[in-house]
């Protein structure tokens, strides 16, 4: 018998099957986790060991604190001050506030053992944070609080299971959530015989909670006839019942959410609630998401050593099925109208896509009830708002006055500068306190022309802690750009469709809130002015198909306001709306690009190393020397930059030599997040919500945070190589387009001109300490419902667009000089937003000068597509399976690009330029990495390897032999 013959006996075969297709799952495995989830298996279980070069020194960022612990102790003191400003102090009669010292109090609500400290997602916080909780804060500020209250919410077998825990990234939306409130049968006597030695102050804790990929319900859980944010039934008894029993001196709303509950129930008789319970109510307080520190701030309020400042950065409103934003927004409507959003096919059935219109177009929050109420009256106007936008109250008074008035109406409105006013504030009350100032805009309007606000924010301040009968004289400054106009029908018929001011008159109402002014100042601009940009490019529209969508419906527009007819009121799609042609199919399906840019000459690539990146710290974007160190980079490090972005960027290697470091980004807006799990990432502050910094008005407050942040960057993974955290993807900075939206906590304000002041404050903060914030979500992110179902499609005007939802972003790169920013899942009309040249590209860095990185939110769909990506001016893919390559992949439609075409390889060195700006001028370039060290899990799998492997050979050694020797032993057998 041959050799051959031998080799084909049942253990051979066994021993190559197996060997064959060990060696395949192996392998496949190893590629899978040392490339294609490489980014994602490190998160969790940890990166390469960075091991620092001897004797060399970096960068130098001044660092304060030495130690993670410090520097969180440090966070949590910063934390606690901001909401000691932030807390919105709503109502205060029958001087219930401050309380007495020393006062004993009962404590309502289920949800006082369950605070709502901040969202969900990329808003929660790492790890086992340590929270703090009313009942400690009470007691730090001498209270005495009712225990058989507190021990009664404790037990779940007494006073129910509460609300749950907060859904973490649900699919399908949440279709309703239960407060959690304790039923009134559930109080007995027990219970209601503690009240008596507890009776100086009953105080009520009302929460709601939100998170990313969800929407808050707009039906309530048991009462189809309320929604989420309103009070429910259980609430309303528990309400009733302290009033009812007589017991306390004075009963006190505190409001625990981010999402402001209906409290028309405070301030307008015609609710029902105002007189079953409302009026008896004597004081509120917005305690909004703390964070795990910030509570510590409610003890110091309640007892006076603390005077609130705070004011409110959303308008509060009642009744919201009347706000014009009720009917487009989520699921829609929720009274069972088949709308949801989702499209239709002609021929029937469904799309596959879904759509928001934003039909309320500039009129959004107080810009809709201050221009409607100024049209209408002061009795529409009361009956629907319950505290107007920068509202809240003080333990003092204050006399507020224009100073330099005069002079500022002697002057004309030159359109080109900016102009200072003074404002005198004094306290004239017994207490020392700090006092909010703010500044609005109203320019000249005609029925039919520009769409225009009745009010427009255009600057604030704050004041110093002013002692009873002390004065200070706060400056603003104001640029007249912020209250310009973007006509994007040329309505004014000047030939132009740009930012511009009508000629007239403006008058700037300086007031204590968006509807109370104290002072009013006029200005005149003689002629029409244009506006344009530092860059010099050219300011126009650039989606017009957006635009042309929204004249379909109804836009809102003030000419209406004075009436009352519901056809001029925005209105839900209708099915023949919602249904598409072929061709507007196939513009959702496609991934062209608009990026008409020319390349003919094939860029320098892998040229002898001789630069460090280093080198390159602190040096300016077009610096001679980049272009240098970029024709050292292959095509394939190029384009692992650019698709290996999975809460860090990647390190590129040649042999032991670190060209590019590793860095890890972490989310997100409550400070440094390992919410996918981040090992690097621990022990950080769990920080407030954005909207309660915003709340303070204090920019300097924002400052703080933002040192603070850095701070613990500057430590960084102190368990392991103690690299830095150099990205951080924050601050977020959408729209609170609706109360209803998921992560209103996460983003600042209904207003963009606060929005952006306060994230170009903390960009510039923590850029200080050499962190690169990817600003997030660019753009027109408002809705959480649909977001990555093949990409929600916004249709908004593009007058909308522009003064609303990309300014905030706009103040951030122009004043914070941003360094990073992260695209959305959703789409600006037809197109991804993250795949959007026009966008990207010729509004953020032609038109707003941007330099550094952009990074897509996390890469979860098709339609998120890595090309259109690369092509519109991305940098970097957050993970996700459709990265680009350079052949067709069976993973979904991976794009693929060529390393013969000159524009997809001067392309990826732009997006290398870009990432590595960002990196450059962060504090990952305090000390050069020597080199790595393969984290265990890699070591694990390659010893894996080698040990199956040294298995599979010696299994198939003996296999083999004893194969051969058997057919030895049974010929010498047959010999004999």
């Amino acid at each position: 018998m041959g050799i051959g013959k031998k080799l084909l006996r049942p253990r051979v075969i066994a021993w190559a099957a197996s060997t064959v297709a060990i060696t395949a799952f192996l392998v496949t495995a190893t590629i899978l986790t040392t490339n294609t989830f490489k980014g994602l298996i490190e998160n969790v279980l940890g990166s390469d060991k960075a091991v620092k070069a001897e004797g060399e020194s970096g960068i130098i960022f001044e660092q304060e604190f030495s130690t993670k612990d410090e520097a969180r102790e440090n966070a949590n003191k910063v934390v606690q001050e901001i909401c000691e400003e932030g807390m919105v102090l709503l109502k205060n009669e029958n001087n219930a506030l401050p309380l007495k010292s020393g006062a004993k109090v009962s404590v309502f609500g289920k949800n006082s053992v369950q605070l709502v400290y901040g969202g969900s997602g990329s808003a929660a916080p790492g790890g086992d944070i340590p929270k703090k909780t009313i009942y400690d804060s009470l007691t730090a500020a001498g209270f005495a609080y009712n225990p058989d209250l507190k021990e009664f919410y404790e037990d779940n077998k007494r006073s129910g299971d509460g609300r749950g825990e907060t859904p973490d990234l649900p699919t399908g939306g949440v279709a309703s959530l239960p407060t959690g409130e304790t039923p009134i049968d559930k109080y007995k006597s027990d219970v209601t015989s503690s009240y008596e030695d507890y009776s100086d102050a009953a105080i009520m804790v009302v929460s709601r909670i939100a998170g990313e990929n969800w929407d808050l319900p707009r039906v309530q859980e048991g009462n189809p006839d309320r929604h989420y944010l309103e009070l429910d039934n259980n609430e309303r008894a528990l309400l009733s019942h302290i009033v009812e029993s007589n017991e306390f001196d004075h009963i006190i709303l505190l409001v625990n959410t981010s999402n402001y509950v209906d409290l028309g129930f405070l301030k307008i008789a015609s609710d029902p609630a105002y007189e079953q319970f409302g009026k008896k109510i004597d004081g509120c307080i917005v305690v909004g998401s703390p964070g795990g520190n910030g509570i510590m701030a409610l003890g110091e309020i309640l007892s006076g050593s603390v005077n609130p400042s705070g004011h409110t950065v959303d308008t509060l409103y009642t009744n919201y099925k009347n706000d014009p934003t009720w009917e487009n927004f989520g699921d829609g409507k929720p009274d069972g109208v088949a709308y949801g959003g989702s499209y239709r096919k002609a021929g029937g059935g469904y799309a596959n896509y879904y759509g928001v219109e934003y039909e309320e177009n500039i009129y959004l929050g107080y810009r809709y009830y201050e221009t409607r109420g100024h049209e209408k009256g002061e009795e529409w106007y009361n009956n629907n708002v319950v505290y107007p936008f920068g509202y809240g109250l003080s333990y003092t008074t204050f006399s507020q006055e224009i100073t330099n008035k005069s002079a500022l109406q002697s002057a004309p409105l030159n359109a080109n500068e900016t102009f200072d006013v003074e404002i005198k504030v004094t306290n004239t009350g017994e207490r020392a306190g700090k006092q909010v100032v703010q500044l609005y805009a109203e320019a000249p309007y005609e029925a039919g022309k520009i769409e225009k606000a009745y009010k427009v924010l255009v600057g604030f301040n704050k004041t110093k802690l002013l002692e009873p009968g002390k004065s200070e004289t706060v400056k603003i400054t104001v640029n007249p750009y912020d209250f310009a106009s973007f006509d994007s029908h040329d309505l004014n018929g000047n030939g132009e469709k740009t930012f511009e001011l009508d000629a007239g008159k403006y008058i700037f109402h300086a007031g204590t809130d968006s509807h109370n002014d104290f002072d009013t100042f006029e200005k005149t601009l003689s002629n029409i002015a244009l506006f344009k940009q530092g860059t010099n490019a050219t300011v126009e529209p650039l989606f017009p198909e957006v635009t042309d969508w929204m004249s379909r419906g109804q836009n809102l527009s003030r000419k209406d306001f004075s009436q009352d007819n519901p056809a001029s009121f925005p209105q839900a799609p209708t099915v023949e709306e919602l249904t598409l042609t072929n061709e507007q199919i196939a513009k959702f399906d496609s991934f062209e690009s608009t990026n008409d840019e020319v390349y003919n000459a094939m860029p320098t690539t892998n040229a002898e190393f001789k630069i460090k990146l280093k080198e390159l710290a602190g040096l300016e974007y077009d610096n001679e020397l980049w272009d240098k160190f970029l024709d050292q980079l292959t095509p394939e490090e190029m384009l692992t930059l650019f698709n290996d972005g999975c809460y860090s960027t990647a390190a590129i290697m040649r042999g032991k030599d670190v060209i590019v470091p590793r860095t890890t980004s972490a989310d997100g807006p409550t400070g440094f997040v390992n919410f996918m799990g981040a090992k690097e990432v621990y022990g950080c502050c769990y920080y407030q919500s954005e909207c309660l910094l915003a709340q303070t008005f204090n920019l300097e407050l924002a400052t703080k945070q933002a040192h603070a942040i850095g701070e613990e960057s500057l430590i960084g993974f102190e368990s392991g190589d103690g690299m830095p955290y150099p990205g951080w993807y924050a601050p977020a900075m959408n729209i609170h387009r609706s109360p209803f939206s998921g992560r209103n906590t996460e983003y600042y304000s209904e207003d963009p001109f606060i929005s952006g002041k306060f994230a170009a404050q903390v960009v510039k903060g923590v850029q200080e300490k050499g962190v690169y914030a990817n600003i997030k979500h660019f753009a027109v992110n408002d809705q959480e419902t649909n977001r990555s179902s093949r990409g929600l499609a916004t249709w908004l005007d593009e007058q909308c667009m522009r003064e609303i939802y990309l300014r905030p972003f706009e103040i951030a790169v122009k004043e914070g000089k941003t360094h990073g920013l992260m695209t959305s899942f959703n789409r600006i009309g037809y197109e991804w937003a993250g795949g959007s040249y026009r966008l990207v590209t010729k509004i953020l860095r032609n038109e707003w000068g941007f330099q550094g990185s952009v990074i897509c939110d996390f890469k979860t769909d098709v339609y998120m597509d890595s090309k259109q990506m690369l092509y519109a001016g991305g940098d970097i893919s957050l993970v996700g399976l459709d990265t680009l390559k350079l052949q067709t992949s069976g993973i979904y439609n991976t794009p693929t690009i060529s390393f013969d075409n000159a524009k997809d390889v001067s392309l990826l060195r732009r997006s290398a330029h870009n990432n590595l700006y960002a990196i450059a001028n962060s504090n990952m370039m305090r000390a050069d990495i020597d080199h790595y060290e393969p984290a265990a899990w890699k070591v694990a799998i390659y010893v894996g390897d080698g040990v199956v492997g040294a298995g599979l050979v010696t299994w198939g050694f003996f296999a083999i032999f004893t194969s051969l020797r058997r057919k030895e032993e049974l010929a010498a057998a047959v010999a004999d």
